[in-house]
């Protein structure tokens, strides 16, 4: 480029025009605005050229990014709400609980706590620390935002112990065969906090969010895999068992075990289909936070679900009082046959069907019904009031 401005410098053009005998007469009558466009001409010529403007990208939609983050962390804090209430009617009713469950309710709550303070910290940090910044998206993942994760993937597989040991109960009464599924559970519910660890730890290592993705995407899909898995396994022991025990039970021994599978149908159907929802938007659109807000909300609802069967005792001593009434009512025509005891601030009784920390079973003996307060109701057992 500067030879080539030399050779096309006006100035050293018009000397040699000059001092050329066969062309001074023409360069004297030269009009001086050519001799000035020439040189132009040939200054632009030795400019560098200009360079190709950078791709643009696509314009950043906030939606499936900051948008689903917003959602999931508004629905967890009422959700976490929820369940603080919860945890308060459960310290009040039931004080004489074991204190593994209330360690158990505790540990849930404090990780909640710390669960809810990390996701809305991930939440500041994209929406107001980087605020007009899109591609904070593909930088380097906030340590709390896998920490989220982490939390979440712990009070899961705490939850899901606790259903897994009210199976390994019902199943002492049922089919033996049951008693193995308690076992692969435990395997399952490991591996799943494994591989969330696993996750979690190379999450904080890696570069950024698409280089993390693009290495380890079956790391996010076998823990989610796993967590489909368990939580239909134990939603589907349980209401099999329940259901084997309903059979060959009085009415009302069948009535308890309707609301107790109702329940479990329900709190193990809305934990399932947010947990396929995740696995779904972990698969298709890894890079998006949908699959992640899911998460969050799927941690709080466990711990919920967990709260609410603790809490729902209650209702069946309710039931358990009612069938008493009708029982000392003398009416012959419906005489069921069971017996329960106040213990711990639960209803128990004795078929040998103990739902676990329900502990709510019915009886096909002759004998007495014990109400909470001491009171006793006599009573006979009733073949023909089977159901």
């Amino acid at each position: 480029m500067a030879d080539m401005a030399d050779r096309c410098n006006p100035f050293d053009m018009a000397r040699v025009n000059l001092e050329s005998p066969s062309h001074a007469k023409l360069a004297v009558r030269a009009p001086y605005k050519r001799r000035l466009t020439l040189g132009a001409w040939c200054l632009k010529m030795a400019a560098p050229p200009p360079t190709s403007p950078l791709p643009s990208l696509p314009p950043f939609d906030p939606n499936p990014t900051i948008g689903a983050l917003l959602v999931g962390t508004l629905a967890s804090g009422i959700l976490f709400g929820i369940n603080t209430t919860q945890n308060y009617v459960y310290y009040r009713r039931f004080p004489q609980d074991p204190r593994m469950i209330k360690w158990l309710v505790t540990i849930v709550w404090v990780m909640e706590f710390v669960h809810i303070f990390c996701i809305s910290h991930v939440l500041y940090t994209y929406a107001v620390v980087n605020y007009g910044n899109p591609l904070i998206f593909l930088d380097k993942i906030p340590p709390t935002l896998a920490l989220t994760i982490l939390l979440g993937t712990v009070n899961t597989a705490l939850v899901e112990a606790f259903f897994v040991f009210r199976i390994w109960t019902l199943a002492q009464n049922n089919l033996k065969f049951f008693k193995l599924v308690p076992l692969v559970l435990c395997v399952t519910i490991t591996l799943f906090v494994a591989g969330t660890t696993a996750d979690t730890v190379l999450s904080i290592q890696a570069a950024n969010i698409p280089a993390f993705n693009a290495r380890f995407d079956w790391l996010l899909v076998v823990p989610n895999s796993l967590n489909v898995f368990n939580d239909g396994s134990i939603t589907i022991s349980l209401i099999t068992l329940l259901l084997l025990t309903r059979k060959g039970g009085f009415a009302k021994t069948a009535m308890m075990l309707d609301q107790l599978i109702k329940w479990t149908l329900e709190t193990g159907l809305i934990t399932g289909i947010f947990s396929c929802l995740s696995l779904i938007f972990c698969v298709r659109q890894p890079n998006d936070f949908i699959w992640v807000s899911l998460q969050v909300v799927k941690a709080r609802l466990f711990a919920n679900s967990l709260m609410a069967s603790l809490n729902s005792r209650d209702n069946l001593r309710e039931m358990t009082r009612s069938t008493a009434d009708w029982a000392s009512s003398g009416n012959n025509s419906y005489r069921p046959g069971y017996s329960t005891t106040a213990a711990h601030g639960s209803a128990v009784a004795h078929n040998g069907v103990n739902i676990a920390m329900t502990k709510v079973t019915l009886g096909e003996r002759d004998g007495t019904i014990t109400e909470p307060g001491g009171y006793e109701y006599g009573y006979k057992s009733a073949e023909d009031n089977r159901v």
